[in-house]
């Protein structure tokens, strides 16, 4: 697998002055680096005596001239970096990059870090290396997606950054859970600026859904419905004394039951089907709107009720999301990816 380049992707000009820069920069934090590293590896004495004794003139060379001075020759490419870096920050600037002309050195917090020449700091320029592969293989201009290192970069890249986002939303939602509990005005303004507005939205949504779940229902249960109302009848005549009354009449009461059972049963089943046109019909959706706006300002009315069945509401929905978000996705990939390799 190797590195493939795309050139013809470079735009005139600034775009291939950049790409150049790019790869000077790539180059020379490389070479910074390994000198790092080299000049760790230095200070150990047995790294010195092995030098000493196998190259003793680049070891008295390395010793007086750049260990010695090693500080200074760090300056000249923290100099090199913060020179490019001003650069790349007016030329952010001119093209509008950012929202504020300042947020650029917050952006690239790990190119100003890496510029202290202490410790530890020096080794964050190593994220200079990788912010510059990433943006190349943004570009097009490389393509490092089927190497061994742009895999693995990009893995773990992907790896930090979910890491840390979760993090992120996760005091997020806790902050806003707090305050939804400790009972914030948050739970008013939902209320005020987002419920409100869309009232007539979600009340024609309501009738509509209602509508639809009435037909669909109706259709359905319409046979068990007349056989409901044909026991209710049943059931009354034998519990009322005028239908005991009438059922003791000879020949004429059994049969004067069954025909008033089945008008019941009839006009039940008539009164249902026109109570469910009605419902479902457009002609009438008005005045089922009305009725879902009446209940809705009555609801307001006991603003405490209210206010607690949205402040649990969001609770739970703050807490499914936490939940959501606490899944290490990059976990469940790999895990994917092991079974895919054993299958």
């Amino acid at each position: 697998m190797k590195i493939k380049l795309h050139p013809e992707k470079l735009k005139a000009n600034l775009d291939t002055l950049g790409f150049l820069i790019d790869l000077l920069m790539i180059t020379l934090v490389i070479a910074n680096l390994t000198l790092i590293l080299f000049d760790w590896f230095f200070q150990v004495s047995a790294f010195q005596q092995l030098l000493a004794h196998y190259l003793p003139a680049f070891h008295g060379f390395y010793r007086d001239t750049i260990h010695d001075d090693f500080l200074f020759y760090d300056l000249c490419f923290v100099a090199v970096y913060l020179t490019e870096f001003s650069v790349r920050w007016v030329v952010a600037i001119a093209r509008g990059t950012y929202h504020r002309w300042f947020f650029y050195p917050f952006a690239h917090w790990y190119d100003l870090l890496g510029c202290i020449p202490v410790g530890s700091f020096r080794w964050l320029r190593i994220l200079r290396v990788v912010n510059l592969l990433f943006r190349l293989q943004r570009m097009g201009i490389v393509d490092l997606s089927q190497t061994w290192l742009g895999q693995t970069l990009l893995k773990y890249y992907n790896i930090v950054v979910e890491e840390v986002s979760d993090r992120v939303v996760m005091q997020v939602l806790s902050g806003a859970q707090r305050e939804v509990g400790g009972g914030s005005p948050l739970l008013h303004r939902i209320e005020r600026e987002v419920l409100a507005p869309r009232q007539e939205k979600l009340v024609g949504f309501v009738a509509e859904r209602i509508a639809v779940a009435t037909r669909k229902t109706h259709s359905e249960y319409r046979d068990e419905l007349a056989g409901y109302f044909a026991h209710l009848t049943d059931e009354a005549i034998t519990r009322t004394q005028a239908g005991r009354r009438l059922a003791a009449i000879p020949v004429a009461g059994p049969r004067a039951i069954a025909l008033l059972g089945e008008a019941v049963r009839e006009t039940g089943s008539a009164f249902v089907d026109q109570l469910v046109d009605d419902l479902s019909s457009e002609a009438h959706r008005e005045s089922l709107e009305q009725l879902l706006h009446d209940v809705v300002d009555a609801a307001r009315g006991d603003g405490e009720k209210l206010d607690d069945l949205l402040r649990d509401t969001l609770l739970d929905i703050l807490e499914q999301i936490k939940r959501q978000v606490a899944v290490q996705q990059w976990k469940l990939e790999e895990q994917v990816q092991d079974l895919q390799n054993k299958g």
